[in-house]
């Protein structure tokens, strides 16, 4: 059998184990609430860092990936790019594509010279996905001093008019929703599928002003440059969900192909749409008289 031929087995061979590890990470670790993700990042840390099972420490960086972009979660990532076994590798480079760490791109550059192909490919996917996302996402600001918590915000699972959108997106779609909304200031996002009368209790008990998320993916196309998405989200009363405001926000990734391609455009879209629900919640308030 030739090496090109060898090579590719052995690829396809660590991506099978990947996968695998990929169910093993949704039995194992499930999803946290919000008031369990610092600690539920924290384990995912130890365990990428300190496990001896390789199989253990895949499991924990992709779980990883899905997690809070933090400089904790960040940096071991990043050092993970140097664990001893590729799939470990191939897993870290992934989520930190998945986060948009951009200050991962020198550590991820310098892998790129790494032993292993399937290493290398994942390496490079890494990059293109966090330079396509430095380029659609505007400039940072000073991340304003976070106080007391004025909103409750919940956030609904979004829809999709496209047929290249699946379920799986969907909620890969609205954990990143879920995880910016809650980096806004004065905001606490609501659990999953909580009841209206809980909800209710919560607001009269922290005199809390309620809203809700309604996202729909618009469309996502193939053009001759990239993947071009437009979203809309809808600001809603919670628990009520009465309109209050509709925002919508378009992104490209400029040669991008395939899902990885697909989700870029759909969270630089998303971005764009958020930009605008600060102001759009403090109007709803103000015309409600809060």
């Amino acid at each position: 059998m030739s090496r090109c031929r060898l090579q590719q087995c052995a690829g396809r061979g660590l991506w099978r184990l990947i996968l695998l590890s990929v169910l093993g990470a949704l039995l194992a670790f499930g999803e946290a609430s919000p008031a369990h993700a610092d600690a539920r990042s924290d384990y995912l840390v130890r365990k990428l860092r300190r496990s001896r099972a390789f199989r253990v420490r895949v499991q924990a960086a992709i779980s990883l990936g899905r997690s809070d972009l933090e400089q904790p979660v960040v940096r071991a990532l990043t050092a993970a790019l140097r664990d001893r076994h590729p799939a470990v590798r191939t897993a870290a480079a992934s989520s930190l594509r998945r986060l948009g760490a951009t200050s991962a791109l020198p550590a991820l550059r310098r892998a790129r010279r790494d032993r292993s192909r399937s290493v290398r490919a994942a390496v490079e996917r890494a990059i293109r996905g966090l330079l396509a996302r430095r380029r659609t996402t505007p400039p940072s600001r000073p991340a304003p001093s976070r106080g007391p918590a004025r909103y409750y915000v919940g956030v609904g699972m979004p829809g999709a008019k496209s047929r290249s959108v699946d379920q799986a997106t969907l909620r890969s779609v609205r954990e990143f929703l879920a995880k910016e909304v809650r980096q806004l200031d004065g905001v606490e996002v609501a659990p999953a599928n909580e009841t209206r009368k809980k909800a209710g209790r919560v607001l009269r008990q922290r005199r809390l002003i309620g809203y809700f998320l309604d996202s729909s993916i618009v469309s996502v196309e193939s053009t001759g440059s990239g993947v071009r998405a437009v979203v809309s989200v809808i600001l809603g009363t919670y628990p009520g969900r009465d309109m209050r405001a509709i925002l919508q926000g378009a992104a490209s990734v400029p040669g991008g192909r395939g899902r990885e391609a697909r989700e870029q455009a759909i969270e630089g879209a998303l971005r764009g749409a958020m930009r605008r629900l600060p102001q759009a919640m403090q109007a709803s308030a103000a015309r409600s008289g809060f």
